[in-house]
């Protein structure tokens, strides 16, 4: 009896050790989740492609308010024409990030105005942005938005 209630009080507390042990890795997964948002959401608007190509897994689908979807290989070839692509206004406001386990999801709203393949638009969007940490690095797996009515 006095073995198994030593063997009992151990394993409690190994559990809180452990579990202690993962809140503290959550608070820096969290940082570096959050700064990863914002530095997508620059790369966004200033067609960074090379910061692209470095962050989004190869299986990027963005959804847009416009009802399309845009691969990473899309994604990377509008940011390298930015005579037809860029960004004039990009205000983000709203950002939450929450991340759980290995995956981090992010929601925010984005009022722009922009050139986008060639054609002027303008809009305020929700939108929502999910990401994996592979090995302490996270990798963009997708992005979508809604146009706010």
């Amino acid at each position: 009896m006095r073995k198994t209630l030593v063997i009992a009080i151990c394993a409690v507390c190994f559990s809180v050790v452990g579990l202690a042990g993962q809140d503290q890795g959550g608070q820096d997964s969290k940082a570096s989740f959050t700064q990863f948002v914002q530095e997508s959401i620059k790369a966004t608007a200033s067609n960074d492609a090379k910061w692209m190509e470095a962050n989004l897994a190869d299986g990027y689908v963005e959804g847009t308010s416009f009802g399309t979807w845009i691969t990473k290989a899309q994604l990377i070839k509008d940011a390298g024409d930015p005579a037809n692509n860029k960004f004039m206004k990009n205000d983000v406001s709203d950002v939450q990030t929450k991340v759980m386990g290995n995956i981090g999801v992010a929601r925010f709203k984005e009022t722009y105005d922009a050139m986008i393949e060639g054609t002027h638009r303008a809009r305020t969007i929700i939108c929502t942005t999910v990401a994996e940490n592979r090995g302490g690095t996270w990798k963009g797996l997708s992005n979508h938005c809604s146009k706010v009515e």
